[in-house]
């Protein structure tokens, strides 16, 4: 067999070589001024953008009419406390920094003081996304715990508000000596902690707690030190010329006003808006606060009241700045009714009208379109944030009703949510967000 040999050729590029064109010159300090000048604005852009939770927790959706709340598991706390049979019910809820681990307290029912021992039980999810019968740490307290709230960067760390108004801060990682600081918070009862960043120093976390004594403090925290040091008070007082109030005649004459709940803007970390006695509504600022009487130089007392919104017809018991917009902030309060407020507005934007009170009340994560509450009708309540109205039959389930007093929506898994009941439950549910907010269109 022959082969004839194949013929190859050779191609050549060629460039043309253009004349008359010359070295482009570049100053280099300029250029390095330049980008020197713009780098700040281009990492804030890029850093945004990394951290922009806009698409997190983004699911394709399917078909609306599978939206239904899924009651999967009840653990009864209840049972860990003494003498159980006399009733208490869940006061606080906290899910951990790894939204792992949740807290849950049970306090009674006072009618003056309270001679009760408080206890705070810590449960894990297991694999399932399952909570345990039995809590893995059982921690108590000389009087019954108002409010619980975990740090918000290290796990282990747990504050705890007293009805006594004392705070107690708890390292759960340790078998022994697991209390880190303790101190008397408050003349009266906590009604709220949060951790909250320092405005003077974005690494280090400040504690704040508010109480039935008008004040809301802002404490110094070192767990290296094992301290917690008040750093300022803040006092909120009544309007000076109050627009007219259907509040109760005696609260209105007070000059200093309990503060029932707070929140501090993610966004802005300077501002806070406060819920106080008397249905107040108060936006608060950490800068350009003035000293009041009494005020001392090592914890001083500080009017930081800002702007009065318009008040609730009963008690605040509620309120929140919005986790997707930086401008809105929700109340809910004894009136029935949730209220939306925009940071500049002094009248809500918008309002919600309900059968009778929630108990609390939550944004959800990552669903600009819903929000949720619990309370007397004993089911997750889920309402259509820009039509102003309830959306109904929420859950499929055959659930023995419960009156509901503390919802929380765990942050990396949004659609676990964990109730806490009047008969010291936890209730655990199911909640496919997703499909309530295209129900929202």
């Amino acid at each position: 067999m022959e082969t004839s040999p194949s013929e190859k050729k050779d191609t050549q590029v060629q460039t043309e070589t253009q004349e008359g064109t010359s070295t482009v010159q570049v100053d280099e300090e300029k250029l390095a001024e330049w980008l020197k000048k713009i780098y700040p604005r281009v990492k804030k852009e890029l850093d945004d953008n990394v951290n922009s939770r806009a698409f997190k927790g983004y699911k394709l959706s399917t078909d609306s009419s599978d939206a239904n709340c899924r009651l999967v598991q009840t653990v009864n706390v209840a049972s860990q406390v003494k003498d159980a049979e006399i009733g208490s019910h869940v006061s606080a809820l906290s899910w951990n920094s790894t939204n792992q681990t949740l807290a849950v307290s049970c306090t009674y029912k006072h009618n003056s003081w309270c001679y009760h021992e408080g206890i705070v039980a810590i449960y894990s999810l297991d694999r399932d996304d399952n909570l345990p019968e039995t809590p893995k740490i059982k921690l108590t307290t000389e009087s019954c715990v108002t409010e619980l709230k975990f740090h918000s960067v290290l796990p282990a760390i747990i504050a705890a508000g007293l009805f006594s108004g004392g705070i107690i801060i708890w390292n759960v990682q340790k078998e022994e000596e697991q209390v880190v600081a303790k101190v008397d918070g408050h003349g009266d009862g906590i009604t709220q902690l949060s951790w909250i960043i320092d405005i003077n120093s974005t690494k280090n976390v400040l504690l704040a707690s508010s109480g039935l004594d008008g004040l809301l403090s802002v404490w110094n925290f070192s767990l290296n030190e094992s301290s917690l040091i008040v750093k300022e008070r803040h006092q909120i007082r009544s309007q000076l010329m109050p627009k007219h109030s259907e509040s109760q005649e005696d609260t209105v004459k007070k000059v200093t006003r309990g503060v029932t709940c707070f929140d501090f803007s993610k966004y802005s970390p300077e501002i806070f808006v406060i819920g106080a006695e008397g249905g107040l509504v108060v936006q608060c600022c950490l800068l350009g606060t003035r000293k009041l009487q009494g005020s001392k130089d090592d914890a001083p007392l500080l009017d930081s009241v800002f702007k009065y919104y318009e008040q609730h017809k009963g008690e605040v018991n509620s309120i929140k700045f919005s986790p997707n917009r930086k401008e809105m902030f929700m109340t809910s309060g004894s009136d029935s009714e949730i209220r939306i407020y925009v940071i500049d507005q002094e009248e809500p934007a918008q309002v919600i009208f309900l059968k009778q009170p929630l108990l609390d009340v939550s944004w959800v994560p990552y669903e600009e379109r819903v929000i949720c509450g619990c309370g007397k009708n004993g089911v997750i309540e889920i309402f259509n944030l820009l039509r102003g109205k309830t959306i109904e039959n929420t859950t499929k389930e055959k659930v023995k009703s419960e009156i509901m007093t503390q919802i929380e929506i765990n942050k990396t898994k949004s659609n676990i949510v964990a109730v806490g009941t009047d008969n010291g439950q936890i209730q655990m549910w199911r909640v496919p967000w997703t499909l309530f907010g295209n129900l929202s269109l």
